[in-house]
């Protein structure tokens, strides 16, 4: 009976991570996926729309304990969203996710790794998939079928930070990259 319960729990646990999990990214991926130029004409003609719309996936993604401002600035989230604003640069920030749909990568070659080049990656807590933990996020990629395709020649994982890296965590983001490419001048 306890194991039962115990699996049972485990369950709930995962399917809770799973709903947390989509809160944070559905919305974004379906609307840049399914409609990407209605989102876009609209941001593109509202400055504060596109605000609103970039500090929500700035406040979801990011690892902060619920305080966007524990990792950014005001100025910071203003700078940002004013490259997007003056450079019209929110409709090809979207487009990118229909297109990388609509017309998925295939390589132009049979070699393997199919990403050649020296690569590195950083995994971060806040990004983990429901049901892997940080300790064991990159056993789960290297045991996926993604792995085989790179020339991985570091593989990081951090407990903090979310998917904006270079911000979130910048001293380990640097040591990250600088391990990635040492001796390859």
């Amino acid at each position: 009976m306890i194991i039962m319960n115990s699996k049972i729990h485990l369950r709930k646990s995962i399917r809770s991570e799973i709903l947390k999990f989509d809160r944070r990214f559905a919305s974004h991926l379906a609307v840049h996926v399914l409609d990407p130029s209605t989102l876009a004409y609209g941001l593109s003609d509202s400055p504060a729309g596109m605000l609103a719309w970039i500090l929500e996936r700035w406040a979801k993604w990011s690892d902060n304990d619920g305080n966007v401002e524990h990792v950014f600035s005001k100025d910071d989230l203003l700078t940002r969203a004013t490259i997007f604003w003056v450079n019209n640069a929110i409709k090809t920030s979207i487009r990118v996710y229909a297109n990388a749909n609509r017309y998925p990568w295939t390589p132009s070659h049979d070699r393997w790794p199919v990403i050649e080049a020296p690569t590195g990656i950083t995994f971060v807590g806040y990004e983990n998939p429901p049901g892997i933990s940080t300790e064991k996020r990159v056993r789960h990629f290297l045991d996926s079928d993604r792995a085989s395709w790179y020339n991985h020649v570091n593989i990081a994982v951090h407990d903090r930070g979310g998917h904006f890296i270079p911000w979130e965590i910048p001293d380990r983001w640097v040591e990250d990259l600088r391990r990635t490419f040492r001796g390859r001048r």
